[in-house]
């Protein structure tokens, strides 16, 4: 019994991540920024991940998407790879820490969960990006004149995160009301 949930368990875990690689890619492919970052609900599939199992589980397919995901995008030319320590703050540790969504409980059948963790792992993610900004891509604030800080967390991260996390809130929010986000996958029949 417990090998079959478990089985369950990996299984949805699988078709999540592989179904935000596909939405990831869809919205890079049309996104408006030069350089990286894109609106998407991608990050709603990890969430739901997180609230569905676990903090582990969300942490864990948070890493599998950073990671696929920026591999699949290598050849159509929307990851940008600059360095190792850049990969890790833009692809792995950004994604990774949208698992701790999962620390908010009952975020698949209560509004205020799903937001917390949503703006708790989306405010992580943004870090990430912001510091990375800072560290490896300054070259694009100095050439407008900006403020590197400035440039990394307000002008460029700070757009496509907000849209993001409100996106994903929005579409959460309606799958929670219809009681999509608690359907359980992994009952016995």
């Amino acid at each position: 019994m417990k090998n079959k949930a478990q089985i369950k368990k990996l299984s949805e875990m699988g078709i999540l991540v592989a179904v935000a690689i596909v939405i990831d890619l869809l919205a890079g492919l049309i996104s408006p920024f030069r350089y990286g970052g894109s609106i998407s609900p991608a990050m709603l599939f990890i969430f739901v991940i997180a609230y569905r199992h676990g903090v582990k589980a969300g942490l864990v397919s948070g890493l599998a998407f950073g990671i696929l995901s920026s591999l699949v995008g290598i050849p159509l030319g929307i990851t940008y790879i600059i360095r190792p320590d850049q990969y890790f703050l833009d692809y792995m540790l950004a994604f990774f820490v949208l698992g701790v969504a999962g620390i908010f409980k009952n975020g698949t059948t209560k509004a205020l969960p799903l937001i917390l963790g949503m703006a708790l792992g989306s405010f992580l993610r943004y870090l990430a990006h912001g510091f990375s900004g800072v560290l490896f891509f300054s070259i694009y604030a100095i050439e407008l004149g900006e403020n590197v800080w400035f440039y990394s967390f307000i002008l460029y991260n700070l757009p496509y995160m907000a849209a993001s996390f409100v996106f994903c809130a929005i579409i959460g929010l309606i799958l929670q009301k219809r009681g999509i986000l608690a359907y359980n996958l992994l009952k016995e029949e």
